[in-house]
């Protein structure tokens, strides 16, 4: 999967030699360093709570969606549309 938090936690080469492929623009370097630490916590925050299509598993405060910090909810929607297109590239590369 292009979004696996675990395939980016390399230094700045790719582990395989090659160049990081992230929805189909390459990198040369990690771009995982090139993103603001702040930025990085709130993707880690969405891939802890995401649950299968496009739901949530648990969200970070008590209670329900409009408990929520607004700010937040509308990041995690910015990922779940960047998430469902690179899903896409996905299908599209397997077929």
């Amino acid at each position: 999967m292009l979004r696996d938090p675990k395939g980016f936690a390399h230094g700045l080469r790719h582990p395989g030699g090659g160049d990081w492929d992230v929805g189909g623009r390459i990198w040369k370097r990690n771009p995982r360093h090139l993103v603001p630490r702040a930025i990085m916590r709130v993707v880690m925050l969405w891939d802890l709570c995401r649950a299968g299509m496009g739901g949530f598993a648990m969200l970070p405060e008590a209670g329900g969606i409009n408990d929520q910090p607004a700010w937040l909810m509308a990041a995690f929607g910015v990922l779940n549309a960047e998430n469902g297109r690179l899903e896409e590239i996905d299908r599209e590369r397997r077929a």
